[in-house]
């Protein structure tokens, strides 16, 4: 009998270490109903704001003379310090004059607010490894090693708090040129020094700030599981509700992220994000003057809604703190689209369709059908695959009726578009409905545009062999490279280091001239910079 007790009470302690190990690991899970509410908040929001911002901003692209910005076919600005091989005390030096002191939190988030973002994502430490916060980790960061001396971080983050903006953080986990290698690509193992300061440095950003809604990782490295989990772990920990993006790695994530600056596929499913840039830098850049117009932005914005897509849209400030004048204006522009036309936009589903329609595409809610009409001009529209009875149709903003007929057995619809609104940055048509949406895929368009990429560049230097005006060739000592003048051409002078835009200038024979290009059969000259 004895025996017998103390085998069982030996089983009973074995359970017991059993099941404290068990809840000291903290193991998380959700069901997929608990995860569809925890991402409801960031699939309503379909809109949101990113931002580049660090000491790289200080530098705008340029280290001795040599502009190294994505416009030059190289990396973007904000890889500056590995692109250029700044020495650490260059750096260093130019963190300790970082001064941003016309920063002003409330005005970002107000500007983003109007522009209808619901939620937005700023760097807290990008690949140089310096941080925008207050750390304990390493001396590297805004209070110890700038003129600031403030946590940036906390300002924002307590402004967005404020106005009821959905905070984001970016962390750049996998890469950091500082504490960690100053490389592009790194698949050795992970030494336990660095994940110590990635630990901390993940531990304050989600105890110190309050409520943090989503967490920004990137580049994470299949490899470096332990670390990607590591990071995981910590987000569940101390921030269960967060979400977090899939470039963790691993597939970690509770969403996906698609490649820099494109747009998602009619069609798609699940969540997904795109991220996009102004123009082509995501860190402030000097000379980068590739400006999307409006228009097209907000063309980006309505697709994504269309394919089932978050749009985060970035934006780069200066080192003083501000949005450049040229963001500001986009701002404001997209702000007026989407006063009147957020609607089509926020809680919405995508199309429930294989592809798009030539002159569009469509978003759902409840009982209504938004026409988003970003593709070709049309007196009238088809918009085949609606089997419910449509009530009424006018356009978004201003209630203008729209005269269309309709065949429930045949499940098309045919739209008269209202002349004046071709005048309209992408107007919305509103189709209520007298139920729940019912269509036929196999009648709703199947048409897929052309992909959205980023598109490459490359760089060619020489000396001008020749030109009659329209085309010119340029010697690179190995071989000769022949490229034609087109209106969109942008002129610089590099006079010694002075890197100066200019209207244009004659192109003369035996001068080194330095051509980015697009790449493939066909190249587009973008810049022609003079080298004195």
């Amino acid at each position: 009998m004895y025996l017998r007790k103390k085998i069982i009470i030996g089983l009973l302690v074995q359970l017991l270490v059993i099941q404290v190990s068990f809840s000291q690991k903290q193991v998380w899970s959700e069901t997929d109903s608990e995860k569809v509410e925890r991402m409801g908040w960031w699939s309503d929001a379909k809109f949101g704001m990113f931002i580049h911002w660090g000491v790289y901003s200080a530098f705008g692209g340029e280290w001795n003379g040599i502009d190294y910005g994505k416009e030059m076919g190289g990396g973007s600005a904000e890889w500056i310090y590995l692109l250029a091989d700044i020495p650490k005390e260059a750096y260093e030096k130019k963190a300790q004059q970082f001064n941003p002191v016309d920063y002003k939190p409330a005005e970002w988030v107000k500007l983003a607010k109007d522009a209808g973002m619901k939620y937005m994502v700023l760097t807290t430490k990008h690949h140089d490894g310096f941080a925008m916060f207050n750390t304990k980790a390493s001396d590297w960061n805004i209070v110890k090693s700038s003129a600031y001396k403030k946590d940036l971080l906390k300002e924002y983050i307590d402004e967005c708090h404020k106005q009821g903006m959905r905070v984001g953080i970016y962390y750049s986990h996998e890469k950091d040129w500082y504490h960690y290698k100053k490389v592009r690509r790194n698949a050795a193992e992970v030494p336990e020094d660095y994940k110590k300061i990635v630990k901390t440095h993940l531990e304050e950003l989600l105890t110190n700030y309050g409520q943090i809604d989503l967490i920004w990782f990137d580049m994470g490295v299949k490899r470096h599981a332990d670390l990607n989990k590591m990071c995981y772990d910590l987000v569940r920990k101390y921030q269960p509700n967060c979400i977090v993006s899939s470039r963790i790695g691993n597939n970690l994530g509770d969403y996906e992220n698609l490649g820099d600056r494109e747009l998602a596929s009619p069609g798609s499913e699940g969540y997904l994000e795109s991220i996009m840039t102004l123009r082509h830098n995501w860190g402030y850049d000097n000379n980068d003057s590739n400006w999307k117009p409006s228009e097209e932005v907000i063309a980006m914005l309505s697709k994504c809604a269309c394919r089932n897509s978050n749009f985060l849209l970035n934006i780069g400030p200066g080192p003083d703190g501000c949005f450049t004048p040229e963001e500001t204006v986009r701002l404001k522009d997209i702000a007026k689209w989407t006063k009147a036309n957020g609607a089509s936009i926020y809680e919405t589903k995508g199309s429930p369709f294989k592809g798009e329609y030539k002159w569009g595409s469509i978003t759902t809610q409840e009982k209504k059908v938004y026409l988003h009409l970003f593709g070709d001009e049309n007196k009238t529209i088809n918009i085949d695959g609606i089997k419910t009875q449509v009530n009424k149709a006018y356009v978004l903003g201003n209630n203008t009726p729209v005269l269309f007929t309709q065949n429930t057995n045949k499940a098309t619809i045919i739209a008269t578009i209202p002349r004046e609104i071709f005048n309209q940055t992408l107007p919305v048509i509103v189709l209520e409905l007298a139920s729940e949406l019912e269509v036929d895929i196999e009648k709703g368009p199947t048409w897929i545009p052309p992909s959205i990429h980023h598109t490459k560049r490359k760089e060619t230097s020489g000396i001008l062999l020749e030109s009659d005006g329209i085309n010119f060739v340029l010697n690179d000592q190995k071989k000769q490279h022949s490229f034609s003048i087109n209106e969109q051409i942008q002129y610089r002078i590099n006079d010694k280091g002075s890197i100066q835009i200019v209207p244009d200038f004659k192109l003369i024979k035996d001068n080194k001239y330095k051509v980015v290009c697009t790449t493939g059969k066909n190249p587009v000259v973008e810049i022609i910079t003079l080298m004195k």
